[in-house]
């Protein structure tokens, strides 16, 4: 008998606008116990979806699912599902739920848990901090990241942070782990270390269920490969010949547009520098003297190892980090503004600028069209200048509104931590910079939903019913809304 059955299993989306989406339908799937099973498939086929009901956080509407002696159905109980999520752990894409401390320590912090049903960190000099310690230290060696135990987890790379939450899930001690796009935002190198870190696990005796668009992921670690189309498993078998036939099938990619004549210069970096330092670990990274230029319709690709600095240069162009020296500038009107100099003419030219961050994550609860009205509200230069007015009445700096209107650009997470620094609460963003009207919305994005191939009817779902690559087309919507003049791209 397997150790994993998926029978007859059908899962039906009920939209909170009334719409249905068949998700997935009588998907029957097999796994063996220490196998590494892949799942391929185009956005939408039901991958996220199938890994969701695996981990026993997504109900569903007919068939069974079986993990050891765990069987759920749709009548389960709230036990029995509990029982399911005792058996795994899952890795989501794009999601870096981590703490505010060392790596060692947020590994420490998920074994206790594990053990107590207790995350708190205990106290150092105990020996159970010790063992704990030691135990740990043997998981950052799976997963390649025991020379980085002693720096604190939020300055890691990008590709460095998924194989922290990998080591944070590896300490759950699950029978089965779920991987969701596991290799998203990794440079080449990083990949690699990545599927390094997957195999090693792989090879301890894990089972795992991997769902990746990438077929290097499939070809470097699947046994197998199951084919999802639409919901329904297509067709299964060695990687290789399922990856072949699925690409046989894709578009073929669009051209590259030409490049512009004689384009005009939209955006500069001067001389920028940028030092991030922690205490105790001094100097961490250090931008040395960039000088860079953008024309306007041309497309600019940075190109760098995991940690080497992509991510830091679109957060300065963005104006949402400022440099330790230089000038950024941005072309406004007939006028070259300094965006690391706050105020009003900076508020200004950014708007100018649209980013998708490397880090984003669509608030879970909202409706589309309340997050494009939120993002109309920030974006709208007349609503900015009202804020300006108003903070003015109050007695509030414009540089203060400027430095709120950054913070409210950044990924939600990042967003809540900035505030509590200030001792602000959320609110403040929301009475500075309210949503429009959602009738607004309606009228005016239509044709943006139409280009990247979203129904009109997505603005009255939620986040969690979209797909990973709904998500990832309804951040660069909302990136795009305020028809920028720079488009800023992190790992897309």
């Amino acid at each position: 008998m397997a150790f994993i059955e998926v029978k007859g299993l059908t899962k039906v989306y009920r939209a909170s606008c009334g719409s249905t989406v068949k998700a997935l339908e009588d998907v029957n799937i097999a796994v063996e116990r220490g196998e590494l099973v892949g799942l391929l498939g185009e956005s939408g086929s039901g991958k996220t979806t199938l890994i969701r009901i695996l981990r026993g956080v997504e109900p569903f509407d007919a068939g069974l699912v079986r993990v050891g002696d765990v069987t759920v159905t749709p009548t389960s109980s709230i036990d029995d599902y509990a029982k399911l999520r005792a058996k795994t752990a899952i890795h989501l894409q794009r999601s870096f739920g981590m703490w505010s401390e060392t790596v060692l320590e947020n590994v420490i912090r998920a074994l206790r848990a594990t053990y107590t049903g207790d995350e708190s960190l205990p106290e150092s000099d105990t020996g159970e901090y010790e063992k704990l310690a030691s135990e740990a230290l043997e998981i950052l060696d799976m997963v390649g990241l025991r020379g980085r135990a002693d720096l604190w987890a939020l300055a890691l790379s990008g590709g460095e942070k998924q194989r922290l939450i990998l080591a944070r899930q590896i300490a759950k001690k699950p029978e089965v782990l779920l991987l969701d796009e596991p290799a998203t935002m990794t440079c080449p190198k990083t990949r690699r270390e990545v599927i390094d870190a997957i195999r090693r696990i792989n090879e301890a005796g894990m089972t795992i269920i991997m769902a990746s668009h990438m077929p290097e992921m499939h070809k470097k670690l699947a046994d197998r490969v199951v084919w999802l189309e639409k919901g329904r498993v297509k067709r299964e078998g060695e990687p290789r010949e399922i990856i072949k036939e699925f690409l046989s099938g894709l578009e073929p990619p669009m051209p590259k547009p030409p490049r512009p004549a004689k384009a005009k210069l939209v955006l500069k970096l001067q001389g920028v520098t940028k030092s991030y330092k922690l205490i105790p670990y001094g100097e961490v990274f250090t931008l040395k003297e960039a000088n860079l230029e953008f024309k306007l319709g041309e497309v600019t690709a940075l190109l760098g190892p995991s940690g080497s600095g992509k991510t830091v240069i679109l957060r300065l162009m963005a104006g949402l980090e400022l440099p330790s020296g230089g000038r950024v500038l941005v072309k406004s009107g007939r006028k070259w503004v300094d965006i690391s100099r706050l105020g009003v003419e900076s508020m200004r030219a950014r708007q100018l600028i649209g980013i998708l961050h490397q880090e984003f994550a669509l608030p879970y609860w909202s409706r589309v069209i309340d997050l494009f009205a939120h993002r109309l509200g920030l974006k709208s230069w007349e609503l900015v200048q009202e804020a300006i007015r108003k903070a003015g009445e109050l007695g509030i700096d414009s540089k203060v509104v400027d430095v709120l209107h950054r913070v409210a650009e950044l990924p939600e997470d990042e967003v809540k931590l900035r505030l509590e620094e200030l001792g602000l609460s959320p609110k403040i963003l929301e009475e500075l910079f309210p949503a429009v009207p959602t009738k607004v919305v309606e009228e005016s994005v239509g044709d943006l939903l139409a280009s990247l191939r979203l129904p009109k009817d997505v603005l009255y779902r939620r986040s969690y019913e979209l797909s990973g690559g709904e998500q990832v087309r309804v951040a660069l919507a909302l990136a795009l809304i305020s028809r920028p003049h720079v488009l800023l791209l992190d790992e897309p």
